[in-house]
């Protein structure tokens, strides 16, 4: 079944799509490479439009406060109006933000051109109203900043590798790896932490290895009883809790992938790729990675899900949303249709509320 023939809301943000949050309401927050951050309200409609200075990468929400990273600043924004509250500069591109606690935890790096690698990075750390309250230095560059039960975790490139820890007080705890091999993903949830490291190992955070693939770990999704992972060379691999293996999905670059809604009783796994010429979007049985869905000729940069929605961000600015009680009546009517003789008018209605969707 086509997927884009089955979204609950089609949209543009103008420029290419650089991050994506869908919130517990069911609202949307998007935000775009040129620096555009809009939000639309659960029913579709946009509350707010703003511009930042560059590259929106990432967008945390703590109450009334919407924190960003855009290009080498991080921002607070009103939530409700998209007011800017406050901007610091940092040193280098701000890479990654976390609110944790009532406290805004901002990571940055310097890239060397000369030295083609990163050469200095830092922790940034600040109250909700701006006022920073320190800031620790490092010569590794932090690949991923999560949190898990009340801490700040890090995941660390050369020469150090391994995790770190960081306190509400500035104080930073190294914890050295399984491996000699730089983490460069994570994934968590409320109880549970994974890293996935350069070498294709996958650990947590008492440093114990849990899996281990063939080739460098590019994207990790934490699931109840097990993950799913992504590595370098395009192959998905979902794994049990205690390590054991359940699937592996083969094929082209992966842009990002993300746990989903239950679709007829199943939970799913979204997953788009992309080959430099064509993307894909499918929607896969995520107990045995069959395909369940899918859209063709589609570029989704970031998948992300919440509740009973999935959100898609693409390189052209469109960005779509799927709904589970949609997307359930979609396919079982599909079903219907396949045992039924061919009705022209209904294609022709069913083509005329698509272009309604995507107004």
């Amino acid at each position: 079944m086509d997927l884009l023939a089955s979204t609950w809301m089609t949209r543009s943000l103008g420029e290419a799509v650089a991050s994506v949050a869908l919130e517990a309401d069911g609202s949307v927050i998007v935000g775009g490479w040129d620096g555009a951050l809009k939000r639309w309200n659960n029913q579709g409609d946009l509350l707010w439009a703003t511009k930042l200075n560059d590259r929106v990468n990432e967008v945390q929400r703590h109450e009334d406060c919407l924190v960003a990273t855009a290009g080498l600043h991080v921002v607070c924004l009103d939530h409700e109006t998209g007011e800017t509250r406050w901007s610091h500069a940092l040193e280098g591109s701000a890479d990654a933000v976390l609110i944790q606690g009532g406290i805004v935890y901002a990571v940055s790096s310097v890239y060397d051109i000369e030295h083609n690698d990163f050469i200095e990075s830092a922790v940034w750390c600040y109250d909700l109203d701006g006022a920073e309250r320190w800031v620790q230095r490092m010569d590794e560059r932090p690949w991923t900043i999560m949190s898990c039960e009340g801490q700040v975790w890090l995941g660390l490139g050369r020469p150090k590798c391994g995790l770190a820890k960081v306190n509400p007080d500035g104080s930073i705890l190294h914890l050295p790896g399984p491996v000699d091999s730089p983490v460069t993903s994570g994934a968590f949830n409320s109880t549970k932490l994974l890293f996935g490291h350069a070498d294709g190992t996958v650990s947590d955070r008492s440093s114990n290895v849990v899996h281990a693939l063939p080739s460098g770990v590019d994207s990790l999704v934490c699931l109840e009883n097990g993950a799913v992972v992504a590595e370098e060379t395009g192959d998905l691999h979902a794994f049990a809790k205690g390590g054991k293996s359940m699937w592996t999905q083969k094929g082209d670059a992966i842009e990002s992938h993300c746990d989903g809604f239950e679709v007829n009783g199943k939970p799913t796994h979204w997953i788009a790729r992309w080959s430099g010429v064509s993307g894909t979007l499918v929607v896969a049985d995520q107990s045995n990675g069959a395909t369940l869905a899918e859209a063709l000729s589609l570029h989704v940069r970031f998948l992300k899900s919440a509740g009973n929605r999935v959100i898609a961000g693409c390189e052209n600015g469109d960005v779509h949303v799927w709904e589970m009680a949609v997307l359930e009546r979609r396919m079982s009517a599909k079903k219907s249709d396949a045992h039924a003789p061919e009705n022209p008018r209904k294609s022709a209605l069913q083509d005329k509320l698509r272009k309604l969707r995507e107004r």
